[in-house]
């Protein structure tokens, strides 16, 4: 199902939506934005635009989205848990596509923490999980079977490539710039819809790894707080990366994210994320989604998978 078939259901699918939108930075629209046309340009309300915020509105509505993405990790949620296998493909501009298969874990939609666990294959003998804790510091840990050890990764580790050769990176997943400082820049529509864009400025921690990475701006919808497009910007006033939601599935009675492009101006290469089974409303424990509960892993019964094909 497309996304502009999905529109209407947005309400049922908000939770979903907002969890893909901490995990994979989230976003509708198709196309990009530059920081040229969020300058200089007077916004006005329209048919299907959204209001201009007050400077105290702008405010409460991303402390909202904040307060979501950042629910309390010592929360404790039954029958909240999820389960998403799911398979990276990556196509790039030029060579042989090649793809990594996984088992993606959290506690509950909107819980600070997360796990991904990548399948061994006949290159990669050797299995590697990694635990994400977002936050406006945030930080990441991975799991090695070759070395059978847990480490905490360096700052400027988070900006290394999970898999080899593809995009994304613990950065890209944790989504920390919803935390930095952030300014208001106009309301109108992205994708269809009306929405609120904000620009997020990088933290003196990631000026003094990543120079290049200066701006990040995200729409947030007018009505459900979820964000339609969110693209990192560099040097240059065309955006460096964005995602692309292609695909929307319903599972029993769960509207989920079914399949995401990640792309990147420079490699113009794409690195797609597809949900292939999902098991919802699971009891898992918590400590498997702690640094030391990395080498183990969570255990789903293969029946509690529904496909999304």
């Amino acid at each position: 199902m497309s996304v502009i078939q999905c529109q209407k259901q947005i309400p049922a699918i908000r939770e979903y939506i907002l969890f893909f939108a901490r995990f994979f930075f989230f976003c509708i629209s198709v196309s990009f934005i530059s920081l040229s046309s969020l300058s200089g340009k007077k916004s006005f309300p329209a048919r299907g635009f959204a209001k201009i915020l007050t400077e105290n509105e702008a405010v409460i509505r991303l402390d909202s989205y904040r307060s979501f993405i950042g629910r309390d990790l010592n929360n404790t949620n039954f029958h909240q848990a999820y389960a998403f296998r799911f398979r990276l493909r990556h196509m790039p501009r030029r060579g042989d596509e090649f793809s990594r298969t996984g088992i993606l874990y959290g506690l509950a939609l909107g819980h600070g923490l997360s796990r991904i666990d990548f399948d061994s294959t006949k290159s990669e003998p050797h299995t590697r999980n990694f635990l994400l804790q977002n936050g406006p510091t945030p930080r990441a840990w991975a799991y090695s079977s070759h070395s059978k050890k847990t480490r905490l990764l360096k700052e400027e580790e988070l900006f290394n490539p999970l898999i080899t050769g593809m995009n994304q990176s613990p950065f890209d997943l944790l989504m920390p710039f919803v935390f930095w400082n952030a300014k208001y820049v106009k309301s109108g529509k992205v994708a269809g819809r009306p929405s609120h864009l904000y620009s997020f400025t990088s933290p003196q921690w990631v000026e003094s790894v990543r120079r290049d990475l200066t701006t990040i701006v995200m729409a947030l919808d007018d009505n459900y707080e979820a964000p339609l497009r969110i693209e990192t910007f560099a040097q240059s006033s065309v955006a460096e990366r964005t995602f692309i939601l292609n695909s929307l599935k319903k599972v029993s009675d769960h509207w989920i994210v079914k399949s995401l492009d990640y792309k990147d101006r420079q490699t113009r290469s794409n690195t797609r994320f597809e949900v292939t089974a999902a098991a919802l409303e699971l009891d898992i424990d918590p400590m498997l989604l702690s640094a030391p509960g990395l080498k183990s892993r969570p255990v789903v019964p293969n029946e509690a998978f529904l496909s999304t094909r």
